[in-house]
């Protein structure tokens, strides 16, 4: 159920990705059409929630009422973009990534795209109902199903061969 209400924002997080990263956002989409014909085979329940899965993204975390402290994500790539959202109903909220020198104001509504893997970050905790949305996908994923490795950075000359 909380996937089906959430098609259409977890939609809109994968074509953010589709304009900053479109090659990233290719092989996603590739990896989740392989997972969903796999699974077709295997795994009904598997099946029944990539059919409302409408993102290129392999994961989605969620943390809720807490601070994230300061941490890199290792099971990440490190030239794959994460892309994180906050909701809720709070306010004063910072998103610190200390290897850049940034603190950004990340209050309700805000989406920040970034290398989890390369870049230390964490969140402070805030009063209020706070939530924060991770959209990523793993390379362990992308190996298992045999997606060719989408291994460079955007590039603006890769912008119109994509």
């Amino acid at each position: 159920e909380w996937l089906q209400a959430m098609a259409i924002p977890n939609a809109m997080i994968s074509s953010v990705l589709s304009i900053i990263h479109p090659l990233l956002y290719k092989a996603g989409i590739q990896g989740i059409e392989k997972l969903k014909m796999e699974t077709a085979l295997n795994n009904s329940i598997m099946e029944r929630a990539l059919v409302v899965w409408p993102m290129a993204f392999t994961n989605i975390s969620l943390i809720s009422n807490r601070a994230c402290p300061l941490h890199c994500d290792p099971h990440l790539s490190g030239n794959w973009y994460n892309i994180t959202a906050n909701v809720g109903d709070h306010s004063s909220c910072i998103m610190s990534i200390p290897t850049l020198g940034v603190e950004l104001v990340y209050n309700p509504g805000m989406v920040v795209a970034f290398s989890g893997h390369l870049l230390q970050h964490g969140i402070n905790a805030v009063d209020g109902n706070q939530h924060y949305l991770t959209y990523c996908m793993r390379d362990n994923i992308h190996n298992y199903l045999s997606i060719s490795r989408c291994a460079d950075w955007m590039r603006r000359r890769n912008i119109g061969s994509s």
